[in-house]
């Protein structure tokens, strides 16, 4: 083997392992470790490659989250935000060309919009009504299309709801209103929430003071299909609860409505622009593969006839038959089509809501989850949830089937550090 053509070689190892390097394996280390397993691994952002952290800096925000560090979580939420709303990201260029991996992760429309809502829950929980009303309004933005070119509008509820409770916080009525016949004009579509929802009006909107936001099962996924991997296929999680009712101090509130559907707006949002690039990456490089292979045949073919000498018996136009095809054949291996299939994993399959009126204090909750035949799940079963429902305003909550999420009981614990006790690596 030449020199060069060892160069070649070792080039064409390189690139293959930048474009199949792995992200972070948050599912995995979830399945592992629990919450804490993700908070200890993503202690480092420097340990990831820059195209990856704003991907690990959602997942280590939910982390915590979970875990009830909710102002640590709320900076990270917030440092995520910027980038995926404010900034161009990179690896544009190279992604043409090698892998789409080679891009900043900067997420898609739905989970945008969930980044800004959990920010928005942590405003909304700290009580700092302004900025989780902002967070919500961005949530909504991000969901929404190009509304001139006939795109979708934006129909994932959580924001619209969190925003209502918000201008009732300060005495907004008709801001109130307005929302929800915003959401009352949407398509009533079984698979993207629950249209018997019975806190979608005003009255039942004024008469509650307690929300709960419960999280049902795994979101979607993506893998790469087709042609050189080049279509990316958005997956459904699988998860068993349908569900959840909620027990006050041993009474029944009732059963949970769906709000919010994570594979119904992931698959609703629309094609992507790489879409076709990708395309066409994979046709080039099947056709690419093909010349290239011909063209170093008939090169050898050539070389080996001696068919193709000069004056002096040196072999010219074989080789240059050869070169040229070894060149295309080799641009074609590392030209790389495959659909970038990073995405946030921790997501939830649904958002549900429940809202109800209690009288102020001190209270504690039991959350049952049942499947579609209404068999409840006893092993997802949460007991002695802590709720504290205040003289004014909004008790609220986020919970979650499984993983479950940890609701802080003092202040102290919601500002503490999670790093704080825990040595570096």
């Amino acid at each position: 083997m030449t020199p060069a053509l060892k160069t070649t070689c070792l080039l064409l190892a390189l690139f293959a392992l930048v474009g199949c390097q792995s992200v972070y394996d948050a599912k995995a280390a979830l399945n592992k470790g629990g919450w804490q397993q993700i908070v200890t691994d993503t202690r480092d952002m420097n340990e990831f490659p820059e195209r990856d952290q704003t991907l690990v800096l959602n997942y280590r925000a939910h982390a915590k989250m979970a875990l009830g560090y909710l102002d640590s979580a709320q900076v990270d939420y917030l440092r995520a935000w910027n980038i995926m709303n404010h900034g161009k990201g990179g690896g544009v260029a190279s992604a043409y060309f090698f892998s789409e991996r080679q891009k900043w992760w900067m997420g898609d429309p739905y989970e945008r919009a969930f980044n800004s809502w959990y920010l928005g829950m942590l405003y909304f929980q700290a009580n700092n009504r302004e900025d989780a009303m902002a967070c919500f309004r961005n949530s909504i933005f991000v969901d929404t299309g190009d509304l001139e070119a006939g795109e979708y509008a934006a129909d994932w509820l959580p924001p619209f709801l969190m925003r209502v409770r918000c201008f009732l916080d300060r005495g907004d009525k008709d801001g109130a209103k307005m929302l929800l016949d915003e959401i009352n004009r949407l398509a009533k579509e079984p698979a993207n929430f629950d249209p018997d929802c019975p806190w979608l009006n005003l009255e039942a909107q004024l008469e509650a003071n307690t929300v709960m936001m419960i999280e049902l099962g795994e979101g979607p996924y993506f893998t790469a299909e087709g042609h050189h991997g080049s279509v990316r296929a958005i997956n459904q999680g699988s998860y068993e609860e349908a569900y959840a009712e909620v027990f006050v101090d041993g009474e029944s509130l009732g059963q949970s409505y769906k709000i919010g559907d994570t594979f119904y707006q992931a698959i609703t949002r629309g094609g992507r622009v790489m879409d076709d690039i990708l395309k066409g990456k994979a046709i080039a490089k099947t056709a690419g593969i093909a010349t290239g292979a011909a063209a170093m045949h008939v090169g050898r073919v050539l070389m080996e006839s001696g068919s193709a000498k000069d004056s002096n018996g040196t072999v010219t136009a074989g080789a240059i038959v050869m070169a040229a095809g070894a060149v295309v054949l080799i641009a074609s291996l590392l030209m790389n089509a495959e659909a970038d299939t990073r995405g946030n994993v921790l997501l939830p399959g649904e958002t549900h809501l429940l809202m109800a009126k209690l009288p102020p204090g001190e209270h504690k909750l039991e959350v049952r989850y049942f499947d579609s035949m209404g068999r409840e799940l006893r092993d997802m079963r949460q007991q002695g949830i802590p709720l504290t429902v205040p003289e004014k305003g909004d008790a609220s909550l986020l919970l979650r089937s499984r993983p479950r999420y940890v609701i802080p009981t003092s202040e102290s614990w919601a500002k503490s550090d999670p790093y704080a006790n825990t040595p570096k690596k």
